[in-house]
């Protein structure tokens, strides 16, 4: 039971957006600034953005040359530019909507450390780097042994360092409050804690409730922006949940490396974080019992993570991690994001594949596109 003033302001909205991760949040973004008088209202299931929109590693990359190269030998050439354009755009647009300030970007350039089974991915640096050659100004990658040792990583393990100018780390906390205050500004309404399911989707209506919630919405408009969760709230759509399991170590004295880096065609990662370091990954290690929307860890991906840091990153350095978390991404076979109109009155957007920083904005302007 309503009263007057909730159901002429509260309940119906030109757009419901479900979702208020990177995605979501910048979908309603996008839309505001063609239709400044679209009222949206965008759901979320948790009190903080679900997924991993708050619970990366914050990098603002488009592939490492490993993973470019896994890229090209399933998806070809051709679509592999096009992904890795999309994602250059899309971290460009963030950029330009938010600044760097709000998004704590630093540009300290990454870097992919190299080992005795995958050495021979130098071989392709030249013919890569003319395949980008027209996304970016200058060679993508570059190949600088010397900083192995300038880093302080083991030489006994990595036999190369490939370098790229471009890429940057961001504070993934401020990037997200900046991006809901900017939403908020322009006038649309998030609700936390609230479950979605939609109801009906008739006419030129759609209506969402919610288990948790007596309160319905109706909505000209509804796009879901939930990625991993996309199939609890859309069934025919099929999207595999990846975890990715991360640790943080407490300052180490001294470290002696800053920017962003990867191993193992993107499968590991870290990065400095002030005098910390934030190391996630290894779900390579145990694909099917990654593939969970649980949040939590495992004591074997996380014992890897500490060896690897140990042995390889800070080899005969003392550290002791201080955190370890999780975030839920939504990966396709293709590593494609995915726009699909569900019904006239229904559309989705899913699939980042682990790139939700770099991809979001770039798929939420086209999801804007979607009847206004």
């Amino acid at each position: 039971m309503y009263s007057i003033w909730e159901k002429n302001s509260f309940i119906h909205y030109n757009c419901i957006i479900i979702g208020s991760g990177i995605l979501g949040i910048s979908t309603a973004i996008s839309i505001k600034e063609r239709s400044p008088s679209t009222e949206i209202l965008i759901l979320e299931r948790g009190t903080l953005p679900s997924g991993a929109s708050t619970k990366n590693a914050g990098f603002a990359c488009f592939g490492s040359l490993t993973e470019i190269l896994s890229d090209i030998k399933r998806n070809g050439e051709s679509e592999t530019v096009s992904l890795v354009e999309k994602r250059w755009k899309g971290i460009n647009m963030l950029r330009q909507r938010l600044g760097d300030e709000k998004m704590g970007l630093l540009n300290y350039g990454g870097s992919e450390l190299l080992k005795e089974n995958n050495i021979t991915a130098l071989d392709e640096i030249g013919h890569v780097n003319h395949l980008l050659r027209n996304i970016f100004d200058s060679d993508t990658f570059v190949a600088d042994e010397r900083k192995i040792n300038e880093f302080g990583f083991n030489k006994d393990v990595v036999k190369s360092l490939v370098f790229s100018p471009f890429e940057s780390q961001i504070d993934t906390g401020v990037m997200m409050r900046s991006l809901i205050a900017m939403a908020q500004s322009k006038g649309v309404m998030i609700i936390n804690n609230y479950d979605a399911v939609i109801d009906d989707d008739s006419a030129n209506t759609v209506k969402v409730s919610a288990k948790n919630s007596d309160v319905t919405f109706t909505s000209n408009k509804l796009i879901s922006c939930s990625n991993a969760f996309t199939s609890s709230i859309l069934p025919q759509i099929m999207i595999k949940p990846g975890r990715g399991q991360v640790i943080a170590t407490k300052p180490v004295a001294g470290l002696q490396f800053k920017g962003v880096f990867h191993m193992d065609e993107g499968y590991y990662y870290f990065r400095n974080y002030g005098e910390r370091i934030i190391f996630g990954g290894g779900r390579n290690l145990d694909f099917t019992g990654e593939e969970t929307s649980e949040f939590g860890t495992t004591d074997m991906i996380i014992k890897s993570l500490i060896n690897i840091l140990g042995e390889v990153i800070l080899p005969g350095r003392e550290f002791e991690v201080e955190m370890t978390w999780s975030g839920i991404m939504g990966f396709n076979e293709s590593k494609l994001p995915e726009i699909i109109q569900i019904s006239d009155n229904i559309t989705a957007g899913f699939c980042c594949n682990g790139m939700g920083v770099a991809l979001a904005s770039y798929v939420a302007e086209q999801l804007s596109e979607s009847g206004f």
